[in-house]
C-alpha cells in the first residue's frame, strides 16, 4: 500500500508542478480543477508521510535510512510553500508549482531508497 500511494504521490506532484508552471507562464488559465489538483497532491504528501511513520512506528523499517529523509522532505517543502504565500497570486502559483515538480522528484527518489536501491 505504501508503494502504491508513493506512486501516486510522484505522479500527482508532478502533473500539479508541470501543470502549475504552465498556468504561471500564461499557456493556461488557473481553474477550480487545477486548485483541487494542487490540494490533492499536498493532502496526498501528508497522507503518505503518516502512512510511513506508521509503519516506522510498527517496526516496519526501510532498507535504506536515506529514505526517511527522501520521504519526510516532500512535506516540508509543502509547509514551506505555506509559510511563504503572499498576497501575489501569480508568484504563490509559482512557489506551489516549484514545490510541487521538487516534491514529486524527493518522492520519486524516497521510491527508490524504499525498494533498496540506495
Amino acid at each position: 500500500m505504501h508503494q502504491s500511494l508513493g506512486g501516486l504521490v510522484v505522479a500527482i506532484n508532478l502533473v500539479a508542478g508541470l501543470w502549475g508552471l504552465l498556468v504561471w507562464r500564461g499557456r493556461l488559465r488557473s481553474s477550480r480543477l487545477f486548485e483541487h489538483a494542487l490540494a490533492l497532491s499536498h493532502a496526498v504528501i501528508f497522507g503518505q508521510a503518516l502512512f510511513g511513520l506508521l509503519l516506522l512506528g510498527g517496526a516496519r523499517r526501510a532498507p535504506v535510512e536515506l529514505h526517511y529523509v527522501y520521504g519526510l522532505a516532500p512535506a516540508a517543502a509543502v509547509l514551506f510553500a505555506y509559510s511563504s504565500r503572499t498576497a501575489d497570486t501569480r508568484r504563490n502559483t509559482l512557489v506551489f508549482a516549484v514545490i510541487a515538480v521538487v516534491a514529486g522528484l524527493l518522492a520519486a527518489r524516497a521510491f527508490m531508497t524504499g525498494m533498496g536501491w540506495g
